[in-house]
């Protein structure tokens, strides 16, 4: 099984303490979220034993995201640490759906239209899940 993971850092001080925080995050369970970076934030804290209900939460939050460590289908969707989120829900559609939906486009000979109908209803039908 590919791993489609990302490393996410984060550097801020905190009551006069430097914290150089990252975590290796999981891009299957996250790419769904309506606020992926928000979700980001909170899976760095939750790995990082900060507390969700803090001043230094949110102080963290103020912070940028580097990226790197890009595997899987993330490979190719970070530049200088910048993580291009629009390309990588593309890829990673492309790696979900197509194994998934192959077997129909080969069977029926769909067009472009149907086939993208078909990659909406199947991340429709996941995100409900």
């Amino acid at each position: 099984m590919f791993t489609n993971t990302i490393t996410a850092n984060i550097s801020f001080d905190y009551q006069g303490q430097h914290y150089s925080l990252k975590s290796t995050l999981d891009i299957d369970h996250i790419i769904h979220h309506d606020n992926f970076y928000q979700s980001v934030y909170l899976s760095v804290a939750k790995s990082n034993n900060i507390d969700l209900h803090s001043y230094q939460l949110e102080v963290m939050m103020d912070q940028s995201i580097v990226f790197t460590n890009e595997k899987g289908c993330v490979q190719g969707c970070v530049t200088d640490g910048i993580l291009d989120l629009k390309l990588l829900r593309e890829a990673h559609q492309k790696v979900e759906c197509l194994p998934a939906i192959e077997p129909l486009i080969k069977k029926f000979q769909v067009d472009k239209d149907i086939h993208s109908a078909l990659v909406e209803a199947y991340l429709l039908g996941k995100k409900s899940k």
